[in-house]
């Protein structure tokens, strides 16, 4: 009776032993599945700037990306799957943004990544998300991206090489052919730096000034301005964003120096108004969104963004808004696979219509649009320059 005892023990061991191996061989095969599959809810990363120098852009991206996300679960979400949103700060810092790169590659869960701002960032993390096979959609504009995207990198956003012909022929336009350039010492600043001199001296003209800064630690521009009054520009590009553009100019007004300025849709943000006050009226940049554009897409996304936010809505809000609904397009028809997604915006089938405008992507995953707004600072708001 004891022996038998003991062998029912031991049969009843192994029968047990083997459920567990089956259980845990399922949750492998399981886990080997695609990214969605088998899943109550789709999940995308996001990540930006929401602390430190660029945080208003990058505050109003997830904003954008949220907005997006709360009108596709309330029309019922993706083939009937809610989508959720994880967001990380990535500080505009490159290292920060690899280690959340990182984090983000070890999630099997996350179908696709929306970010990041800076294009320093941008670049530090292309290369971890390309090794781990999932879709990165940047808003980051330097021209170097362009060459080290890789295959799972599609740029949203406008590059600097677009954005810096565009303005600098409205400039030759309006009679500036004596440039100065005031830019970022990164990968952003420098990348529009170059596009930039090489347009002004394309057509005729001289880059009178360079002089660069430090992106969030640079206060004091003094010295620059004074470099700037006595190079005799006809114009001043700043290869710059919202808060940097507003201290020089608060800075040029107080040195009594007057000169006409431009630069990219990275300054084009109500900050810029609320910071430099009087002193940021006429400046000009390129854009893809007016808030006061009559267009039925971007009145309506300008309505729940204002109820959603109590605010206007800024290009990068709409971009990342746009970037979105586009996944969202792409995953009801394709499915929840990473490789299809990517496969679909390799070879978009038709461009996409967001409220920036119709999209598609070149062979360099650059969008690709039809062309851009001229805005600027006119009675304390923007509009659309004569």
């Amino acid at each position: 009776m004891f022996k038998k005892t003991i062998t029912l023990l031991v049969l009843m061991a192994f029968v047990l032993g083997m459920v567990v191996v089956a259980g845990c061989g399922q949750k492998a095969a399981e886990g080997d599945k695609n990214a969605g599959e088998g899943s109550e809810k789709l999940y995308v990363g996001w990540v930006g700037p929401l602390t430190g120098p660029c945080a208003d852009n990058g505050q109003q991206m997830r904003k954008g990306a949220e907005l997006a996300v709360k009108e596709i679960n309330a029309a019922g979400g993706i083939n009937g799957k809610q989508v959720e949103l994880i967001a990380q700060d990535d500080k505009s810092d490159p290292k920060e943004a690899a280690n959340i790169a990182t984090k983000y590659a070890s999630d099997d869960r996350l179908l696709a990544v929306l970010g990041n701002y800076n294009s320093s960032a941008v670049l530090a993390g292309a290369p971890i998300y390309n090794e781990a096979k999932i879709v990165m959609i940047p808003l980051g504009t330097s021209p170097v991206i362009s060459v080290e995207h890789g295959p799972y990198l599609f740029r949203y956003s406008c590059t600097d090489e677009i954005q810096g012909k565009f303005v600098v022929k409205w400039m030759f336009d309006e009679g500036q052919k004596n440039v100065a350039i005031l830019y970022e010492n990164n990968d952003y600043g420098r990348g529009l730096l170059s596009t930039v001199e090489k347009e002004v001296v394309n057509l005729g003209g001289k880059v009178v000034l360079k002089e660069s800064y430090m992106l969030g630690e640079t206060k004091d521009f003094t010295g620059i301005i004074t470099k700037l009054k006595a190079s005799k520009a006809d114009a001043l590009f700043l290869a710059s964003t919202y808060n940097e553009s507003a201290l020089i100019a608060k800075q040029m007004k107080q040195l009594g120096v007057k000169l006409p300025s431009y630069g990219p849709d990275s300054i084009y943000e109500q900050a810029l108004i609320d910071l430099g006050g009087d002193a940021v009226e006429g400046i000009k940049v390129s854009g893809l969104l007016l808030p006061t554009d009559p267009d039925a897409k971007v009145s309506e996304f300008v309505k729940n963004y204002n109820a959603s936010y109590g605010a206007n809505p800024g290009t990068y809000g709409a971009l990342h808004y746009d970037a979105m609904k586009l996944l969202a397009k792409i995953i009801t028809e394709v499915g929840p696979d990473r490789e299809k997604i990517k496969d679909y915006l390799t070879n978009i089938p038709e461009p996409y219509d967001g409220v920036t405008g119709k999209v598609t992507f070149d062979q360099n995953h650059d969008s690709q649009r039809e062309t851009l707004k001229k805005l600027v600072v006119k009675d304390s708001k923007w509009q659309v320059a004569e």
